[in-house]
């Protein structure tokens, strides 16, 4: 009766160990897709900001007013 107590405990720590360590490798793993993902979002709002700065509006050339700008 011994025996099967101390193994069901060892059972159970080593269970415990192996939630663990699956836990801190999801959370690094999650930490890299985040790194990632801000990367990748960082970078595609400064190509959309460069895209709309490299839009030229034209505007049409207007005679300049001789009533001082009214």
């Amino acid at each position: 009766m011994g025996l099967t107590l101390g193994h069901g405990k060892d059972a159970r720590a080593e269970e415990l160990h192996n939630l663990r360590l699956a836990l801190a490798t999801f959370a690094l793993q999650l930490d890299a897709f985040e790194m990632r993902a801000s990367g990748a979002l960082l970078a595609a709002r400064r190509e959309a900001s460069v895209r709309k700065a490299s839009i030229v509006v034209p505007r049409p050339n207007r005679p300049p007013d001789s009533e001082g700008g009214k």
